[in-house]
């Protein structure tokens, strides 16, 4: 007796529909969707490029031309003689950590001016005026001079910019000697 009320709870289904009714409204209503997803798409890709092209990676700027643009911003603001020569120092033992892996920025005056292998991976024509000017900037530094010198600071600077100019020089020169002998 149950079965026969399951049976009847069934509703029936109406005689099958031709499948032209449904092919005129279905290519308009499929040619407006995919062209609605392609306008999506497009629009996507069009926000990816400029997100992607706003976020290019800047170009990696070289230790030389890091120091000279920080030499320059000095040069620009000529601060009292002792922070003047205290970011000139800073500026070069930075540089010679990034461009010849010296432990100078790392270390005090006292300790670079006592180890025996200071500047050693400097340029022989490089190393006597490089710790002779590390030193006239030492003296600067403890002196405590709060005055400001224009002159000798903008002197100091242009000091530096022509030091790691000749460093960076000297070494790209020593590297194609050595690439020359290798291939030799």
């Amino acid at each position: 007796m149950q079965e026969s009320s399951i049976l009847q709870a069934i509703p029936e289904l109406a005689p099958d529909i031709p499948a032209e009714q449904f092919a005129g409204a279905s290519l308009w209503l499929i040619l407006s969707v995919a062209g609605g997803i392609l306008v999506l798409l497009l629009a996507g890709g069009y926000l990816w490029w400029r997100r992607r092209a706003r976020t290019a990676p800047q170009a990696v700027s070289t230790p030389l031309q890091e120091a000279l643009r920080e030499l320059d911003a000095i040069d620009a603001d000529l601060p009292a003689m002792r922070e003047c020569s205290l970011r000139i120092s800073f500026i070069l033992r930075q540089y010679l950590a990034g461009q010849v892996q010296d432990t100078a920025l790392y270390e005090t005056h006292e300790e670079f001016s006592q180890r025996m292998d200071s500047l050693a991976h400097l340029p022989q024509s490089c190393q006597n005026d490089t710790r002779s000017l590390l030193e006239h900037l030492a003296e600067f530094k403890y002196a405590g001079e709060t005055a400001r010198d224009v002159m000798r600071a903008h002197t100091l600077v242009e000091t530096a910019k022509e030091l790691v100019s000749r460093i960076a020089a000297e070494r790209q020169k020593e590297e194609e000697r050595a690439r020359k002998e290798n291939a030799a």
